[in-house]
This record gives C-alpha cells, structure tokens and sequence, in this order.
C-alpha cells in the first residue's frame, strides 16, 4: 500500500489482490458489544472487566464521557479494559465531547440524566447535524429537562430531575434511530420503577435494540422484548460488577466476507466470531450466500466461501443497514443488479451513506440508481480505471471502497485514517488478508 499527498491529505493506494484471498480475517472487539457494555459496567456496583473491547475513537469518547460523569476508566495496554461503576448515580457532571460518534452522544444523553448536576453535550461538526431531537423528546416526556441552544442537533443541556429517576413508560413514535431506544433500556435497571417503552409506527434497526436486551440480560438484567407488539420493559435490578468477552466485530468482518464472496477461489474465515451471534450485521452473511457464495462456518468461526460470480436480486436490510455497505461494494461484482432497500438510516450517518457509495461506485463504472431509503447497483459496466475514493471521514466508506480496491485495482483513498473510528488497525490488516498472510488487529 502506497501513500503520497494531495493538497495536504493523505492519499493510499488500497491494495489489490493478485489472486485468491485465503485466511483468517480478526477484526477487533464489537463496537456495538462493547459500547454497550461499558454503558452497563459505568452504572453497575463494583469495578467490572471487558476482554477484548474495541479501542477506538468511538469508544474513547463514551469511555471519556462515562469519566465525566464519575465512572473510572481504565483502558489498558494489553488485557481487559476495566471500569469500576457508580451504583446508579452518576457523582459528576460536566461538558460531555462525543466528538463524531452518533452511539457515544445518544447514550451519553441518557446517562447525564442520572448525573448529581448538569451536563453539555456536544460534538463535531458533523455529529452537530445528525439526528438528535428523538432522544431528547423521549427522555423529556419522561420527566428529563433537555434543552437545545440552538438549531443544531447539538449541543444539548441536560439536567438530572428526581422525576425521571422514577422511570416508567413511554410511546415512541417513529424514530431517527434506535439507539435512543437502547440508550433508554440501558439505563432502566436504575429507574425505580424500570422502564416500559412502547413503540409506534415504523421503527428502525429493530435488530440492536436485541443486541441492547441480549446485553442487559447477560449482566443479569431483567429485561423482555416483545417485538411482534413493540413493547420492551426493563425492569429495576441492583446490578453487580461483571465480567465479559467482547466477540469481534461482525460489521468490520463483513468487508473481508465480501472481498471472498467475489474473488474466484477465495475463503475467508472469521475466527470467534459464532455464526449465531447476536450482531445485527452477522445477516451480511445471508444476504452473500443469498447472492451466491458459500457458506462454510465452523464452531470455531464464521466464514465465506466463494461459490461462482454473483447472482442479482433485491435485498431488505432493514435489520443492517450499516452492514449494507459491505454488500454494495460486493454488488458491483455481480452478474445482474443488486437491490438493497430499507436504508432510511443512512443518511444520518457518518456520511449521507446512500449518497456518498452512489459516488464512488459510479465513478467506477457501475450504473447506480437510489432514493431515500434503497440503493441500486448493476456493475456490469464496472471499468479498471484509477479512481480516488474520498470517504467524507466515513470509516464504512472507506472501509467497502477497499473491497473494490482488493478485486479491480486502481482504487486510492483520501483521508485513510477515517477507518480508526471503528478500526485504528484496519489498512495493515486489509494489507496481510490481501496479501495471503491472514488479517487480524
């Protein structure tokens, strides 16, 4: 992998496969795992460990957050990341920086509404746009005081009321993004009457609001989701420090998945990660096999085989839409177009992502076509010709135009670093997978 400047910004040459990509692929720990259990280990008794968490811009804000606030944060060099909670009530408060990281913000929201005073939320630039407003209305109409300065998203004043500590229930109608929902449930166990949220309307990213109850249930919360009705309750539980293993990251595996489900004679392997885990993104899997590879998953692992070129078809990714990206970038491979709907949470993104793939992938040849919610990509027009991909500090961007780099060549990407938002390691690890010598962190 190359590297030269242009304008002042890093340009990388993402590196090409010169054959069959065969090997183990080891991202890091979960983000979505590990954000939520460093929400729960914060509010918990005691001081609680977590092997193998992601380390990574995202996680560093929430982890300087729930610092803020009263929480002890220990990252460490090597082992398990360390947090020793505070029993329920936050004893600070203070300026709360979520820098670019939606998940950050939305549970650091909630959790300032369990602080001994108040608290100001802000980010970047881009975190200002994003859609904020959802959480700041449902955990007002629980007795919150949230209030906007401006007509940005952010920064939000939150002030703790002895009202909200009560808990209780609330209908939400549609909302901009689950994570508010979750970031309410991870907070129950410490509202005197839990919290019975009631939803309405089209939801959504339903699938992490499992992971956020798969979470509070593995720490010995008591928590129940009935999905067919919309309604999800937590119920009051005095939790105690714990101890758990973070799988690695499903929505980072899917870029190595893709590149093998393309690549003729390709396989690659995913150790650790179990085939039933509960990562909204492990559905990446189906949506490959559906188009055509294989898969060949282990107890030890999941993995992707090629099985021939791609077939078309229409996709619902509802339930993944961030693990969407990963197979537009395979969809550009395929013999017939792929069809990928139920995207409305991208454009809230890190980038507007529905957008910004349509970009890049046109500019590889591929026809595209797209609206608010679904995205269309018929690469039979693909050509080989040098394009530079600029992500728009999007680490998912990024991320799936090094796919298209691994099986045509000629893809360079500005502003590489993007990818330590979720991955600080990724580019040597893409590198050692390409080259045959297997990816890890």
């Amino acid at each position: 992998m190359t590297a030269s400047a242009k304008g002042g910004l890093e340009v990388h040459s993402a590196p090409r496969a010169t054959g069959p990509v065969r090997g183990a692929f080891l991202p890091p720990g979960s983000k979505s795992l590990t954000q939520r259990f460093m929400m729960l280990a914060a509010l918990a008794e005691g001081s609680s460990t977590i092997d193998h968490p992601l380390d990574s811009a995202d996680t560093r804000a929430l982890g300087a957050g729930l610092a803020t606030l009263g929480a002890s944060v220990r990252w460490p060099e090597r082992g398990p990341l360390v947090i020793r909670g505070v029993d329920g009530t936050f004893p600070g408060f203070g300026n709360l920086d979520a820098v670019d990281g939606g998940t950050p913000a939305r549970f650091l929201m909630a959790a300032a509404c369990l602080a001994s005073g108040s608290s100001v939320l802000d980010g970047s630039a881009r975190l200002r746009q994003r859609p904020m407003q959802d959480g700041v209305s449902i955990l007002n109409s629980l007795g919150a005081t949230l209030k906007q300065s401006t007509s940005a998203q952010l920064p939000i004043t939150i002030t703790p009321t002895q009202e909200f500590r009560k808990g209780g229930s609330c209908r939400i109608p549609a909302a901009a993004s689950s994570q508010f929902i979750s970031a309410l449930a991870l907070i129950g166990p410490w509202l005197t009457r839990g919290v019975e949220v009631r939803l309405e309307g089209e939801q959504p990213s339903l699938s992490y609001i499992d992971l956020t109850v798969h979470c509070l249930r593995k720490v010995g919360a008591a928590a129940a989701w009935r999905a067919s009705e919309g309604v999800l309750r937590v119920e009051p539980t005095r939790l105690k420090a714990f101890h758990v293993a973070i799988e690695p990251d499903a929505s980072s595996a899917a870029y190595g998945l893709a590149l093998a489900a393309i690549m003729p004679g390709s396989e690659v392997t995913v150790a650790g990660l179990p085939r039933s885990s509960h990562q909204p993104d492990m559905a990446v899997f189906d949506a490959l096999v559906e188009l055509g590879a294989v898969d060949c998953s282990t107890a030890g692992g999941s993995a992707i085989r090629y099985g021939s070129r791609l077939n078309g078809g229409v996709l619902d990714a509802s339930r993944w839409p961030d693990g969407s990206l990963a197979v537009m970038a395979a969809a550009a491979f395929a013999s017939a177009p792929v069809e990928i709907r139920g995207l409305s949470t991208l454009a809230g993104k890190e980038s507007d992502r529905i957008e910004a793939m349509g970009a890049w992938l046109q500019a590889a040849g591929a026809t595209v076509e797209c609206g608010g919610d679904w995205i269309r990509v018929d690469g039979r027009s693909l050509h080989d010709r040098q394009i530079v991909v600029d992500p728009r500090n999007d680490h998912r961007i990024a991320m799936s135009a090094a796919v298209a780099g691994a099986a045509r060549g000629g893809v360079r990407i500005s502003d590489p670093a993007c990818v330590g938002k979720s991955w600080p390691g990724f580019w040597p690890a893409w590198q050692r997978l390409v080259a045959g010598f297997g990816g890890s962190t």
